[in-house]
């Protein structure tokens, strides 16, 4: 996002992470920023992470197969999240994993990825 690549910089933020962590000080400096401050940080993060995601997904052959992966993948993750209540006689644990849509999403779409023929045009 900044441009920065040198390991220096992630180690000092490691640091410091570790020390909000462990530190209460420090990590009463953090909790003591204002929510819209954090919020704008986030937005970026998360847009760069979409934009990264496009970009991937731009390289892609797109075949059937493909698109037939991408689209029960999709349709699993965003579903899960939006309806939360269907994995309401799941354990809690896995009801936690698996509402994130992330997690069924990613399995979904290794396992056709394996399954699936690559001739399937």
């Amino acid at each position: 996002m900044t441009g920065v690549m040198s390991r220096h910089v992630v180690t000092l933020g490691a640091i410091f992470l570790i020390l909000c962590g462990l530190v209460p000080k420090f990590g009463a400096v953090v909790a003591s920023m204002p929510i819209t401050v954090l919020g704008g940080g986030v937005i970026i993060m998360f847009g760069m992470v979409t934009a990264a995601g496009v970009s991937m997904l731009a390289d892609v052959k797109w075949n059937r197969r493909n698109m037939v992966i991408f689209a029960i993948s999709l349709s699993v993750g965003l579903g899960l999240q939006l309806a939360p209540e269907a994995l309401q006689h799941l354990p809690s644990t896995l009801k936690i994993l698996m509402t994130s849509g992330l997690l069924p999403a990613a399995t979904i779409a290794i396992t056709l990825n394996l399954l699936l023929p690559q001739d399937l045009d």
